[in-house]
């Protein structure tokens, strides 16, 4: 804590027009420790002992401490070990230039003072990350952490019971050769883990967690990453994340998931059932696999992958799908053709990433296979308003312009990011033909879009297309704010 020589400060401060009397200083301790509270700095707080001698031990009372503004973190140790109140429900350090040496100074005494919440940020690049390791103390009484290392070594305490913990975050960071990290969370020393993310690990080859309490598990970007294993009975949603897919071999590979009441599935990854075993999801309800690439050789990471994830299912509530066409095809294989079957869905959310692309004919063999989606959304925030080069093949086949649909479940679509495009315009003519039972209908402009003419005349169409009994609404966005559309005129 910043050192403040209270001696030579100012006389305390007085109201204006209080003479002597100093009224700030009388109020309750619980008052001003509200107001100190609000500084959200815990050097500013300290700060204060200036207004009097009252003052001058307050901030050491304060339930929560704030270092922040890329602080020295070798003054993390003498503010805590000058804090008197009896529990620190919340720490958070935002520092510059961490080391292991000075994140085992503070870190022992900060376990005997934390019983609530602990974040930590350290804003060293990559680059700069020092040698060695430092250990992780058992947090008994913490009931949640949050480390952003900047890739610092770090070794999971050996023993000790993370008995209150609920949430673990450990994002950029590098993990020990002795890889604790699945025994020192799994139940018998976490019993009261409910989510867990791990994001950016290095030196994390093995992952194995048994948790009985574990709600929420999201792995990302762990490059070094061949055998996963997690037996979670109580699991409700699971994100896998670019951990996978950088193994050349996937025989290397081995994943066993069980987690028999999970209701949210987001993988985007690798997927191979030669090697996964994803066990019993008879509760599933959401399902997000990436990306989808619409043509190309068959060799792309997610596409075969994700086709086959999703002939696992035979009925969810929601499916995400992202649908990319390349900027340039030089491959005339048609990926979205290959699926011959998706599960049956009642929220189908689809992300169009077209360029300058059609993207009709995609869409159309996607949703011959939902004919019982009862609500569709459709983000178009990488559409132009360009022609593709002549010999593209992006709208093929052409027939689908033609082709009979039956989407009589279908009553509810929003268009989000809708750039005007006469691809839109081309794909939502049909679709209002295809969907017999549609009610409504919400168009949102994309923010970058301005009012006009053009606008105006992209919904006057898609306003001619429809029927008395569809509800249209279009949105636009004024600043930050999203404001319902009528043209003027």
């Amino acid at each position: 804590m910043e050192h403040i020589d209270v001696d030579s400060a100012p006389k305390r401060a007085k109201l204006a027009g209080g003479g002597n009397e100093d009224r700030l200083s009388a109020l309750p301790d619980d008052v001003l420790l509200d107001v100190l509270l609000k500084t959200r700095n815990a050097a500013d707080a300290a700060r204060t002992s200036i207004l009097s001698s009252r003052w001058r031990r307050l901030w050491a009372f304060l339930p929560e401490l704030h270092f922040s503004d890329g602080i020295d973190p070798r003054r993390i140790r003498p503010a805590l070990a000058a804090y008197e109140a009896p529990d620190l429900r919340c720490l958070v350090a935002i520092v510059r230039g961490a080391s292991p040496k000075s994140m085992a100074a503070w870190l022992p005494v900060a376990v005997r003072r934390l019983s609530g919440d602990l974040v930590f940020h350290n804003t060293t690049s990559c680059g700069e990350w020092g040698r060695g390791a430092f250990q992780l103390p058992c947090f008994e009484n913490a009931t949640a952490l949050s480390l952003d290392l900047g890739f610092l070594v770090l070794a999971m305490p050996a023993s000790g019971v993370f008995v209150r913990l609920t949430d673990l975050s450990l994002v950029y960071v590098q993990l020990n050769r002795v890889n604790r990290l699945g025994d020192a969370i799994s139940s018998p020393r976490c019993p009261a883990l409910r989510k867990l993310t791990v994001s950016h690990a290095r030196g994390l080859p093995t992952f194995i967690i048994h948790s009985e309490s574990l709600l929420q598990l999201k792995l990302s970007n762990l490059h070094t990453l061949k055998k996963l294993t997690v037996v979670a009975p109580a699991l409700e949603e699971l994100t896998l994340s670019s951990c996978l897919a950088s193994v050349m071999d996937p025989s290397q590979l081995v994943v066993n998931i069980s987690a028999p009441e999970l209701l949210v599935l987001k993988w985007k990854d690798t997927y191979d059932p030669s090697f996964f075993e994803l066990g019993e999801m008879a509760h599933l309800q959401c399902l997000d696999i990436g990306t989808l690439v619409v043509y190309g050789s068959g060799k792309f990471v997610y596409s075969p992958d994700s086709r086959i994830l999703l002939q696992c299912c035979e009925a969810i509530h929601k499916l995400n799908l992202k649908v990319v066409h390349l900027s340039r095809m030089v491959y005339n294989q048609h990926l979205s053709e290959d699926m011959t079957r998706l599960p049956e869905v009642t929220f189908l959310n689809l992300v169009v990433t077209a360029l300058s692309h059609s993207f009709g004919a995609c869409l159309f063999n996607i949703l011959r296979m939902c004919t019982s989606v009862i609500k569709l959304a459709i983000d178009m925030s990488c559409n132009y308003e360009e022609e593709c080069p002549s010999d593209c093949f992006c709208d093929h086949p052409p027939n689908w312009k033609f082709k009979d649909l039956i989407l009589d479940r279908l009553q509810e679509v929003d268009i989000i990011n809708s750039g005007g495009t006469g691809h839109e315009v081309a794909f939502l003519e049909r679709l209002f033909s295809w969907a017999t039972a549609l009610e409504q209908i919400t168009v949102t402009f994309d923010e970058t879009i301005t009012e006009s003419m053009a606008m105006k005349e992209f919904r006057q169409k898609l306003l001619s297309f429809s029927r008395p009994e569809i509800c249209m609404r279009f949105f636009v966005y004024r600043g930050s704010e999203k404001v319902l559309y009528v043209p003027e005129g």
